[in-house]
């Protein structure tokens, strides 16, 4: 795609600020233990940003991809969607500081990047493995509308087989869904085919994308009538909780 990649590290001011140093003091017995404890805090987190992003920088140097350094300091959701704003997508983990609870709980910084910004953004496991097969998760609506294209874009840049698959119980509406899916994907040159299934959304799409071993899940971060300011589309908080490989949410 010829593009670059700007790498942020985030301060969390929150665990910086005077409730969680009182809270950690009152935690060791009221007093804390070095009167600059603020600053050796803060000096931690800047030496944890930095080793990150020197990770960070040798792999894209290894990958021959320009790179762009950034710390930042402040809440962290706000401080990833304003350094977003000259950029085409972000991608973030699953879950950060809380992933064994990944099932119970998706990161909630994730999902409040989710809420505030209007770009598409790459969810990823742990885990690397290469793209091979694209699953496109599509109901007819106008972001599932963004998801086609984006996915369409990637499969024909990196010469890749795509799927489309609608879920509905309705038969004749799903055929629908998916001629209309179709009538926007004969615009680009890759190769696809279409799905159509019943019964629960979020269990069938996860069932297809393991059992047909997709590399890359793409969807609209809504359905038709999910409150986009307030909430997630409950199917995608759903599929992003127990998807095996990366999920490109797009706006």
């Amino acid at each position: 795609f010829n593009s670059e990649i700007t790498g942020v590290s985030i301060i969390d001011i929150k665990k910086l600020a005077g409730p969680f140093m009182r809270d950690l003091g009152t935690s060791i017995g009221g007093m804390v233990p070095y009167a600059d404890f603020q600053q050796k805090v803060r000096k931690l987190m800047e030496d944890t940003a930095r080793a990150a992003l020197d990770e960070l920088e040798g792999k894209c140097n290894t990958a021959n991809v320009p790179c762009i350094r950034e710390i930042r300091e402040g809440v962290v959701s706000k401080e990833i969607v304003k350094s977003a704003e000259r950029c085409d997508m972000i991608s973030m983990g699953m879950a950060g500081e809380h992933a064994l609870w990944r099932d119970a709980l998706l990161g909630s910084n994730l999902e409040s990047v989710a809420r505030q910004t209007h770009k598409p953004i790459m969810v990823t496991p742990e885990k690397y493995k290469a793209i091979t097969k694209i699953l496109i998760a599509y109901d007819g609506s106008p972001f599932s509308d963004k998801a086609l294209n984006a996915g369409a874009e990637i499969a024909q840049q990196m010469r890749l087989p795509l799927t489309v698959i609608n879920v509905s119980d309705d038969k004749d509406k799903g055929k629908e869904v998916l001629s209309k899916a179709v009538k926007n994907l004969k615009g680009y040159n890759t190769a696809y085919d279409t799905i159509l299934e019943s019964g629960d959304p979020v269990k069938v799409i996860l069932n297809v994308c393991k059992e047909g071993c997709f590399d890359l899940m793409v969807m609209g971060a809504y359905g038709h009538s999910k409150i986009r300011e307030l909430i997630l589309g409950s199917t995608t908080i759903r599929i992003m909780r127990k998807a095996n490989c990366p999920v490109l949410l797009c706006r």
